[in-house]
């Protein structure tokens, strides 16, 4: 879809008047809000082919059922907020590639208009595979290797084949590369003990024609309820200096997580749908506005979160805070 100036800038004026009535609902501290969620989050499928030490999914402590999303649920839910919000991801916990009808997914995101990522972990992802995501017009993939060396990344991505999928992943961007065009590329290694002494080294192989970027993610507690996953954390991140006071988590005023089932949720960290907040079957906004959610905005704002597993003891709402027209993340770094 070409824009002409006008309309590219009437966009931009109203993307920003947009982002301001954004932040106003969060820092007065609405509830029930009269503005949408800038990005959404859609969990392709909860099944995984691999059993990383850093995941709830692959330590085997993901209780809810296994399933993908249903295509029919899927285009509803983009029909109703393609117009709305900035970007998707068609991921949340299990490994996208394995629903069947994920190329087709990214496709419906492009045609109406909507930038769509996925992270993957790239073991499916074979010549045939790529070819789809490129047809596709996906905006943006993480290609997650975590490792530099055999060793460290069978170690971390327990089930995986270090060799197969790093030459899975340099097809890829020779594959992108040729044409010239194609998804924002990030091959991706998580800070945690096992991986962060080859992070250097892996940053050097790595810059390659096709790939964008180098991304380093940071550690991920999921709220601090696994100790098995809390042992991971590197110093650095041990060292991260969290604010004097703890302000509301932005997660609920901008962005919405729904599992492959419909079930809302207020972010990845309750992995287990312990406290679901609806179902978005009648409509995403609907649930993002039902009584469930206004209740558990209303307990940030109090500070009332005990009876909330997955916020409890979560640090990872200081990675960001939005303004009047940026509402980006800003994870540590290393």
């Amino acid at each position: 879809m070409v824009l002409s100036k006008i309309e590219r800038r009437v966009r931009r004026y109203r993307d920003r008047a947009a982002s301001l009535g954004k932040w106003l609902s969060y820092v007065s501290g609405r509830t029930k809000l009269w503005t949408h969620p800038d990005r959404m989050y859609l969990e392709s499928t909860s099944a995984c082919n691999l059993r990383c030490v850093m995941c709830p999914t692959g330590l085997g402590l993901v209780k809810r059922p296994k399933g993908f999303m249903d295509y029919a649920l899927f285009t509803q839910i983009i029909d109703e907020m393609a117009p709305h919000v900035k970007t998707t991801t068609l991921h949340i916990w299990g490994e996208p590639l394995l629903h069947p009808r994920i190329y087709d997914m990214m496709a419906y995101c492009n045609s109406h208009g909507l930038h769509s990522e996925i992270s993957t972990n790239a073991t499916l992802l074979d010549e045939e595979s790529a070819r789809k995501i490129l047809d596709a017009g996906l905006g943006a993939i993480y290609l997650c290797l975590d490792g530099a060396t055999r060793e460290t990344y069978e170690r971390v991505r327990r089930r995986g084949d270090f060799e197969q999928t790093r030459e899975n992943i340099l097809r890829f961007a020779e594959m992108k590369s040729g044409r010239g065009q194609g998804p924002r590329v990030s091959v991706q290694i998580i800070d945690i003990a096992p991986t962060s002494v080859e992070i250097e080294q892996f940053k050097h192989d790595w810059s390659v024609p096709g790939v964008d970027r180098v991304h380093v993610k940071a550690f991920d507690s999921w709220g601090s309820q696994v100790e098995q996953i809390n042992e991971l954390r590197t110093d650095a991140s041990s060292r991260t200096v969290l604010p004097e006071k703890r302000y509301h988590c932005p997660n609920l005023w901008y962005h919405v997580h729904i599992y492959w089932d419909g079930t809302l949720v207020c972010c990845d960290r309750d992995f287990n749908a312990l406290y679901p907040l609806g179902n978005v079957k009648d409509g995403v906004m609907k649930a993002w506005n039902g009584p469930r959610m206004v209740e558990l905005r209303r307990k940030h704002l109090q500070g009332r979160l005990d009876d909330v597993p997955s916020c409890g003891n979560c640090v990872e709402w200081s990675w960001w805070k939005p303004t009047p027209f940026s509402s980006h993340g800003n994870a540590p770094k290393r």
